[in-house]
């Protein structure tokens, strides 16, 4: 028969509701038969000891042991029942689908209504895949045993996964119609189907009718809290959140961790710290939620209390290689930069296939621009993540730094056969074309990028201002710009860029608005404010266009062309002004 591929949470949900069904035999304690195996007028005492010899096995995890007592006792009664079904059920939760099968088939041939047996073959069914099959026998369940509202749920569950949601949803109304005390566990299969559909409406309804049954039934609140949150209303999701903490279980620690993260989501890190604290109070031992105080101190940038905070959790985890990861970062964000790199190295010793911890160095030397120091972590990055797309950009970018372009170049287009689709590698490809004089190749390759990524603003910008510094294609060169400000309005790059177009084409008056913008954005750029100074010109602002350069020089007095230029214009010399005298005494201790 064809097997059918179920979705994960659908498999999530009958392995839930397994729990009252048969796979719940391969974890509860065994029960033992009302009578003895063997026939009811002639039992079998030997039979007998040895399926007692298995069930004790069975209940001390011994699955070996009782595997093979239960074997003796079936060979001397081939007809029990009850043997059948404890192997059937020992074979099920060892992966031996197989046997499980054979078995529990022979139950229903000496007991055609068995529901034990009916309920394994279901569950091997879906263990496998075999999906169809599955519905076949939960049909059979519901044929012999119309009370059974759990064959309903769970073939109800199985019918959502085929996507046949009309009747997966009629299918749990029959079984919520026949129970006496499940009607909540089928109102929550009810809602999970529905948020399949993303019916987020009647689902919420659904969690609200399981809760009409049972107030207490703490699933049908974080089911509901998860749908209010899919939807979007993720203040109501917190509402219903903290109900079940304070009104029906405190300790219920998936609706904690769930409020907690909804509550960072709306940065209210206060009351996300108050209810880790509670859990920490509770379990002193809960790692994740001591891990998460000590984020939350570096998101609100409390990096003393944040470092503190992950020594802790190290303390009672050593080998917790993330929690090392994360202090290493914290570190990066105090700039104490030897002690991120002595514990990322600290995790390479421990793991060396820790990639996450090569990269996160890796970049923390390209930063502190200690390229050949870089090159080695990248290459082991990629050695074992051949398609990790990161792991080129940033070789490339590394390569690029120590001015070594042709293999950059040559690391930008091996990542680019792992993911011919990364408009990133395109892009970056493209500026190391830019770097070597390349132009043509340079066009091409941020051409691509925006055909792979049409909002790829960098690549859009990029191509546009290379345009406007050519004194070509001007017009495409603002229509690039300009979309680039569309995805990001407020970058002070884009305006510059979009500002030294317009004064390329001569509209001088719109390139001064957008100068003066992009200067507001980022204050301190030397290019920024050079370029300000020339659109000043335009303009006869000669005492503006002076300052602005004198700015610029004062933050980059190498500049001799600029120097040059200040001086042609009857500026004077600006070596003489003593902010660019200063600057250039503290480059010059800085070169010492």
């Amino acid at each position: 028969m064809r097997r059918i591929r179920m979705t994960a949470w659908v498999v999530g949900a009958l392995a839930w509701l397994a729990l009252v069904s048969a796979d719940a035999l391969a974890t509860e304690r065994p029960a033992l038969p009302a009578k003895p195996p063997g026939s009811e007028q002639d039992p079998d005492a030997v039979a007998y000891y040895h399926f007692m010899l298995g069930y004790q096995h069975e209940v001390n995890n011994a699955a070996v042991e009782a595997e093979a007592e239960y074997l003796k006792a079936l060979a001397r009664d081939p007809n029990s029942v009850a043997i059948h079904l404890r192997l059937a059920t020992l074979y099920h939760a060892r992966g031996a689908h197989d046997k499980a099968q054979a078995h529990a088939e022979a139950a229903l041939a000496r007991d055609a209504t068995n529901l034990q047996a009916l309920q394994m073959l279901a569950s091997v069914a879906v263990a496998e895949g075999r999906t169809e099959r599955a519905i076949e026998s939960y049909e059979r369940i519901v044929a012999l045993w119309p009370q059974e509202a759990q064959a309903y749920f769970s073939m109800g569950m199985l019918l959502s996964g085929l996507k046949r949601y009309d009747e997966a949803e009629q299918t749990i109304r029959r079984g919520i119609a026949v129970s006496q005390t499940t009607a909540p566990t089928g109102y929550l299969y009810l809602g999970h189907v529905l948020v399949e559909q993303k019916a987020w409406d009647r689902a919420v309804q659904a969690y609200r009718d399981a809760l009409a049954v049972n107030p207490a039934y703490e699933p049908a609140y974080v089911g509901m809290a998860a749908t209010l949150e899919a939807k979007g209303d993720t203040a109501q999701a917190i509402t219903v959140l903290r109900k079940v903490l304070q009104e029906v279980n405190k300790g219920n620690r998936e609706a904690r961790q769930r409020l907690v993260r909804l509550l960072l989501t709306q940065k209210a890190y206060e009351p996300a710290l108050a209810l880790l604290r509670e859990a920490v109070q509770e379990s002193p031992d809960d790692v994740e939620a001591q891990l998460r105080i000590g984020l939350i101190y570096g998101e609100q940038k409390d990096y003393v209390k944040a470092v503190e905070q992950m020594r802790l959790v190290l303390a009672l985890r050593p080998q917790e290689l993330r929690v090392r990861d994360h202090l290493a970062y914290l570190y990066e964000e105090m700039k104490d930069f030897d002690k991120a790199i002595a514990e990322y190295r600290t995790i390479i010793q421990a793991d060396e296939r820790y990639s996450d911890a090569h990269l996160h160095l890796a970049y923390l030397l390209y930063r502190l621009k200690r390229n050949d120091e870089a090159l080695p972590h990248l290459q082991k990055v990629i050695a074992l993540n051949p398609k990790m797309t990161e792991a080129y950009l940033l070789l490339g970018l590394t390569l690029l730094q120590a001015s070594r372009q042709e293999e950059a170049v040559a690391v930008f287009r091996e990542g680019l056969q792992r993911n011919p689709d990364s408009a990133d590698l395109h892009f970056n490809l493209g500026t190391a074309y830019d770097k070597m004089g390349r132009f043509g190749e340079l066009v091409h390759e941020m051409e691509e990028a925006i055909r792979l990524d049409p909002k790829h603003a960098d690549a859009l910008n990029y191509l546009g201002y290379t345009y406007a510094e050519r004194d070509m294609r001007l017009e495409d060169a603002v229509a690039l710009i300009q979309r680039a400000l569309a995805v990001k309005p407020q970058n002070g790059y884009y305006l510059d860029s979009l500002a030294w177009a317009y004064y390329k084409m001569g509209r001088f008056q719109e390139a001064l608005e957008e100068m003066k913008q992009a200067v507001a954005v980022v204050p301190d750029d030397p290019v920024f404010l050079e370029h300000l100074g020339e659109i000043y010109l335009t303009q006869n602002l000669r005492g503006e266009a002076r300052e602005a350069w004198l700015r610029s020089l004062e933050l980059d007095p190498t500049n001799h062309k600029l120097v040059e230029r200040f001086k042609a214009k009857g500026f004077g010399d600006p070596a003489t002004e003593e902010r660019v005298r200063k600057s250039q005494q503290r480059l010059s201790h800085k070169a010492l």
